[in-house]
C-alpha cells in the first residue's frame, strides 16, 4: 500500500516542474534584462556560486554533458556575462566568473523573480501559504535524495546501500532520520 500512495504522490508531483516552466515565463515576461534560456540562467548561477569554477566541475553540478555546458559558456562570454580564463596552475583549465553585467543580470532575475512568485503567494490564504511553506522542508529533502541517486548513478554506486548504512546508524544510535533532516 505504501508502494501505491508513493506512486500516486509521483505522479501529482509533476506541478512542481509546471511550477517551474509557469514561473519562469512569467518572470521573462516582466524582466528587464536580456533574454536568456534557463540552462544560461543555471550555469550563470553556478559560476556566481562559485567562482573560479571549471568547466567540468560546473557540467557536473548541474548534471549535463560537459560539451552541452561549454556551449553555453560561450554564449556568455560572448555576451559579455562571464569571464573564462586560463589557470595559471594547469593551463588546460579556464576558470570561469562572472562580469559586473552577468551580477546585475542575476541580480534582476532574482529580484523579479521574487516579485512575481511573492505576487502570487500574496494572492493565496494564509492556509495556503502556511501548508506552502511547511512543505518546503520535505521537498528540500525529495531534491537531495534525487541528487544524490543521479551522483550515485554517475559513480556507479548505489544509492541504496548508503541509505541502508545511514538508517542502520540512526537505529544504532537512537536517532529518528527524520529529525536531523529539519534542523
Amino acid at each position: 500500500m505504501a508502494q501505491n500512495d508513493s506512486l500516486e504522490l509521483a505522479r501529482q508531483m509533476t506541478v512542481l516542474g509546471a511550477l517551474g516552466r509557469v514561473l519562469r515565463r512569467a518572470v521573462r515576461r516582466v524582466a528587464s534584462v536580456d533574454r536568456l534560456s534557463m540552462a544560461q540562467v543555471e550555469v550563470l548561477r553556478t559560476v556566481e556560486a562559485n567562482p573560479g569554477i571549471g568547466t567540468r566541475a560546473a557540467a557536473e553540478q548541474l548534471q549535463l554533458v560537459p560539451n552541452t555546458v561549454s556551449t553555453i559558456i560561450g554564449e556568455l562570454v560572448t555576451a559579455g556575462l562571464i569571464t573564462r580564463v586560463r589557470d595559471e596552475a594547469d593551463r588546460r583549465v579556464a576558470r570561469l566568473n562572472l562580469t559586473a553585467q552577468g551580477e546585475k543580470h542575476l541580480a534582476s532575475w532574482g529580484e523579479t523573480q521574487d516579485s512575481v512568485l511573492g505576487a502570487a503567494l500574496e494572492r493565496l490564504d494564509e492556509a495556503d501559504r502556511n501548508a506552502v511553506r511547511e512543505a518546503l522542508p520535505a521537498v528540500r529533502r525529495l531534491l537531495a535524495v534525487l541528487e544524490t541517486d543521479s551522483t550515485d548513478a554517475r559513480d556507479g554506486t548505489d544509492a541504496r546501500d548508503r541509505t541502508d548504512a545511514r538508517d542502520r546508524t540512526d537505529a544504532r544510535d537512537g536517532a529518528d532520520s527524520k529529525d536531523g533532516a529539519d534542523s
